[in-house]
């Protein structure tokens, strides 16, 4: 029979969007079902904001009366504003192998955002690339880290055969926790050391205010990164709330230089590692579970932050880098933790990519972002590229 594409209303109405992950990933070892309450508040007004700034709308496809597939189509003034241009983004894209539904999927994100007037359409974005952004292309051997997509290997293959090209990579890194790199334990030694410099763990009674310094540095320090946008202040709210459930402030740390704060480092636990066999339910038994487990000590992590304001970037606080390094290596050797997840990063942001393995690392995941024309017939646009980089005090000898 023919596939059906059928738009899906955001806020509660968008269960059978959410529904789409279990069909799709049901024989999948590696995959770990994200809590169901999450992606619920994700397709909420109440709890994302994007939802009350930006446009969007759901599509789900289906095929002999099941969901096969889905697809977000979205629209973020936030990002057109910043870059100065009209980017279209589809997001969420889950589908089984079938690629007439998937075409079908996309063409119906395609047909949305060109009423839009975009010039080009990007994804998958989930809605933000402050969110999930990508989808997997290598790596499928591991489960997912908390707040990181999945992806079936066939999905490059349905994107491409839509006419997506890469745009861009972003790359995870793999780290043990294990013995710290000279170099950093002599940062670390250093920069403590040096007047008017001061380094705190965040505070949980105030949580949130310390959640927002981080989002200041964040927001200073990759200014000029490929695809950014800044985060608004009620998404650091919103962050800080989420957070604020199962958030480690030991595994965090804000770094003030005469009092004004210059750098940051969030790391949280692997909540999928808690999650693992929940199916996505806090109820009857899944929520007691995953506090149990994380109360006792997951033994994997995740740096989803670290900046340093572009400020300090200069040869006074050459290190600043590899002394947020051996904070996040040292409190989470402390709390027994085996590895962690670093990223992600650009694939062209050269001098970090060149530092990680200095340290230590590896890069066990990729992640793909493709990119179109919204105008038939054009060439695929080149994104600009990006080298972002730390200080160098981390650069080759």
């Amino acid at each position: 029979m023919s596939v059906r594409i059928r738009p899906v209303p955001l806020g509660r109405g968008a269960q059978p969007f959410i529904d789409v992950m279990w069909r799709v990933y049901r024989a999948d070892s590696q995959w770990i079902p994200p809590l169901r309450r999450q992606l619920t508040a994700l397709f909420d007004s109440r709890h994302n904001p994007f939802l009350r700034y930006g446009q969007a709308q759901l599509f789900v496809a289906e095929r002999d009366g099941e969901v096969v597939g889905r697809i977000s189509a979205h629209i973020n003034p936030d990002h057109d504003g910043y870059h100065r241009e009209r980017g279209g983004f589809f997001g969420f894209f889950e589908c089984t192998d079938d690629e007439a539904a998937s075409k079908a999927l996309l063409e119906s994100a395609e047909d949305w955002l060109q009423g839009h007037a975009v010039d080009w359409i990007r994804g998958p974005v989930s809605f933000t690339m402050n969110q999930e952004a990508g989808t997997l292309v290598d790596g499928f051997d591991t489960p997912p880290m908390v707040a990181m997509p999945h992806g079936r290997p066939y999905y490059d293959r349905l994107l491409t055969a839509a006419g997506y090209a890469k745009a861009k990579d972003l790359l995870a890194w793999q780290y043990p926790v294990v013995q710290l790199h000279p170099r950093a334990q002599a940062a670390y030694a250093r920069i403590r050391a040096m007047d008017g410099v001061t380094v705190r763990e965040f505070e949980r009674n105030h949580f949130r205010r310390d959640v927002g310094l981080a989002i200041e540095i964040f927001n200073d320090a990759w200014a000029d990164n490929w695809g950014f946008v800044p985060v608004r202040a009620e998404e650091a709210d919103q962050l800080a709330a989420d957070l604020d459930q199962f958030a480690d402030p030991d595994l965090t740390a804000l770094v003030f230089v005469d009092g004004e704060p210059a750098a940051m480092v969030v790391a949280i636990p692997n909540l999928n590692e808690a999650a693992r066999d929940a199916n996505g339910r806090l109820f009857p038994w899944g929520g007691l579970k995953i506090k149990w487990r994380l109360w006792r000590g997951v033994r994997t992590g995740r740096v989803i932050l670290l900046g340093i304001k572009q400020a300090y970037r200069t040869r006074a606080y050459n290190g600043l880098f590899l002394l947020l390094f051996a904070e996040v290596h040292l409190r989470g050797e402390r709390r027994g933790y085996d590895w962690a997840e670093l990223g992600w990063v650009l694939e062209d942001n050269a001098r970090l990519n060149v530092a990680l393995p200095r340290m230590g690392a590896r890069v066990y995941k990729t992640y793909r972002l493709y990119q179109k024309s919204a105008t038939a017939g054009e060439n695929v646009p080149q994104p600009r590229a990006a080298d972002i980089a730390p200080p160098a005090d981390i650069a080759p000898d």
